[in-house]
């Protein structure tokens, strides 16, 4: 786990703790009352899908002794967690077999990691797209009711995230490498990624039960660049999986009755422009316009963690 110490914790009174849980990585915010924040932390993922429930649960107490080491602070007023591995709110069965003899508060909710981030979005009628190792798409409709398309993971769905990017991007790679697609350079690309010396040392490589959907995406900035720069398979890989990713978030858009304004997360949208514009391109005629998420998801835990203390008043 790795840490930033950004203000003293010093004379306060009151002490929120955010938490996004995502598919690879958990980061935490610790703040006062004011959502001053006072510690940042990363850690190994929550998900329980993923991890198992004891290996999350372990992972979570390694964060929270890291805070407290930090911080002096074990102690929690409200805890909100956004976790990848739900799609709404946790009834108090999930909630309680995860958070039961962790954490040291009485006031804890557990939802998705969507919900927080819509929350980061402080503004209405819009719709968070996030694009990172996988894919969603949600939006809280007139009554509140959080509205999702996509989300289905690595095998169902994630529709332009930097897997399916980096997956479709190395199989093409590797046509090209056997000669049985067209010419592109992610064949030495991948090659270089890899540290493969030929095409048959791949299999090995990629079929490796230690190889993770982190470090098959972490190709997709690869294939992102070829495509900028005019290569033309990548371009293709790139401009379908866009493409189906904006299908995603049309359908939101129908099924709320309105163009919402769309805020754009993750690292496939935050590290290129180019992903951005034609993304933008693409759903100019069912939104009201985007732009990269301003407040980090973890934020958004944060201020639905002080909402609870405000609704208990």
């Amino acid at each position: 786990m790795t840490g930033l110490r950004i203000i003293s914790a010093e004379l306060k009174n009151m002490y929120f703790l955010g938490i996004d849980g995502g598919g690879t990585k958990t980061t935490c915010l610790v703040s006062d009352e004011n959502l001053n924040i006072i510690f940042r932390s990363v850690g190994s993922s929550i998900n329980f899908y993923s991890e198992g429930l004891e290996g999350a649960r372990k992972n979570m107490k390694d964060i929270l002794l890291g805070i407290e080491k930090n911080t002096g602070i074990s102690r929690f007023d409200a805890v909100c967690i956004g976790s990848s591995a739900l799609f709404a709110r946790a009834d108090e069965k999930t909630r309680a077999s995860f958070c039961d003899g962790i954490f040291d508060c009485g006031n804890i909710i557990m939802d998705s990691d969507l919900f927080i981030a819509l929350k980061a979005a402080e503004r209405k009628n819009c719709a968070v797209v996030i694009s990172g190792t996988g894919s969603m798409t949600a939006a809280a409709d007139k009554d509140g009711n959080i509205i999702t398309k996509g989300g289905f993971g690595f095998i169902l769905g994630d529709e332009g995230s930097g897997y399916r990017i980096a997956l479709d991007g190395i199989r093409e790679a590797v046509r090209s490498l056997d000669e049985t697609g067209e010419k592109t350079v992610l064949g030495e690309a991948l090659l270089g990624f890899s540290g493969a010396s030929s095409k048959e040392e791949l299999v090995d490589i990629f079929y490796s039960p230690e190889k993770s959907r982190k470090e098959i995406a972490a190709f997709a900035p690869y294939v992102i660049s070829a495509a900028e720069n005019g290569d033309s398979v990548a371009l293709c890989v790139v401009s379908y999986q866009l493409k189906l990713l904006s299908e995603t978030l049309r359908a939101l858009s129908v099924s709320l009755g309105e163009k919402p304004f769309a805020a754009l997360f993750g690292g496939v949208f935050q590290n290129s422009s180019f992903v951005r514009d034609k993304f933008s391109e693409l759903i100019k005629d069912f939104t009201s316009g985007c732009e990269i998420l301003k407040n980090e998801p973890v934020f958004g835990a944060l201020i639905a963690a002080k909402e609870l203390t405000e609704n208990d008043n």
